[in-house]
């Protein structure tokens, strides 16, 4: 089961370790992370699904399965 104070204590580690990278690497991210919101909702409204679930949706299968992205040194690297 999940406990929820460790994954309350992993977000704010993850939080940590994207507010440590440098501004190009920022806006690299915020870019990605805009364009597949982008798709995910243009193909949530393609197959007619509610924004929420969408949303919802998106959150546990990221959690899930994970990008495996690792950050060192300030910069986003694959695993």
């Amino acid at each position: 089961m999940i406990d929820f104070e460790d994954m309350k204590q992993r977000q704010e580690v993850g939080q940590q370790d994207i507010d440590s990278l440098i501004d190009d690497e920022k806006t690299v991210l915020k870019h990605y992370c805009s364009l597949a919101a982008e798709a995910l909702l243009r193909l949530g409204t393609q197959k007619k699904s509610p924004v929420d679930q969408v949303v919802v949706n998106a959150f546990r299968l990221g959690i899930a399965l994970g990008l495996h992205l690792t950050v060192a040194a300030g910069e986003v690297r694959g695993r």
